[in-house]
């Protein structure tokens, strides 16, 4: 068995040359953000699937937000919409300069409660997967289920490496066995928060 301080003292060593981080968009913040998809009836089935490439140009029409102030705070650069992100302009002139084939989007109508046109925003997610997990110096757990290998992370307990040479030029991906967990580096980090962008939670991925 391996002695775990000694384990985690190595993946601490293994990460120095590269940080990363799991990235979200911040549920910490206070308040609801007041939006709502109003054809959400229409587009429920092509927004469903986590992780997976949603083939945007499918949409049979383009996604319509209300922002309306009565439903809640002003959303910020980054917003979860089911297993999406509704991002600003801003967020996604970030994403496209930094690692542009890493990212989808479509554009959305959004409106505010007169009609009139509101901010510009994109629905977006993360359609690179990469398997560049280094499990021998990471602390999770690996399961099995009907042959389909996949992660389970523990809040306060895990801790990921991955292997620099399956990561390589990217900067920002899904992980193979744990979709629904984004990873980003510390230059995708620091590119936002030059660009001042809100409501983004970054968490080490060394203290899950």
């Amino acid at each position: 068995m391996v002695d775990e301080t000694s384990r985690h003292t190595k993946s601490k060593q293994k990460s120095k040359g590269r940080r990363f981080y799991c990235i979200d968009a911040n549920y910490r913040l206070e308040g609801k953000p007041g939006f709502v998809l109003q054809n959400e009836t229409t587009l429920k089935g092509y927004l469903r699937h986590l992780g997976q490439q949603p083939r945007y140009s499918d949409f049979p029409e383009q996604p319509r937000f209300l922002f309306d102030r009565k439903l809640g705070r002003a959303p910020r650069d980054i917003e979860e919409y089911g297993k999406h992100w509704l991002i600003s302009d801003s967020m996604k002139a970030v994403f496209e300069a930094v690692d542009l084939d890493a990212l989808a989007f479509t554009p959305c109508d959004v409106r505010l409660p007169d009609g009139t046109e509101g901010p510009r925003y994109w629905l977006c997610t993360v359609v690179r997967v990469l398997d560049a997990l280094d499990e021998g110096n990471s602390r999770l757990t690996i399961s099995q289920d009907e042959g389909q290998k996949y992660y389970l992370l523990h809040v306060g307990i895990s801790s990921l490496v991955f292997r620099d040479e399956a990561v390589v030029g990217a900067h920002i991906f899904r992980m193979a066995y744990c979709r629904s967990i984004v990873i980003c580096d510390q230059f995708m980090r620091e590119a936002c928060e030059q660009a001042n962008l809100k409501g983004i939670l970054f968490r080490d991925v060394l203290h899950y």
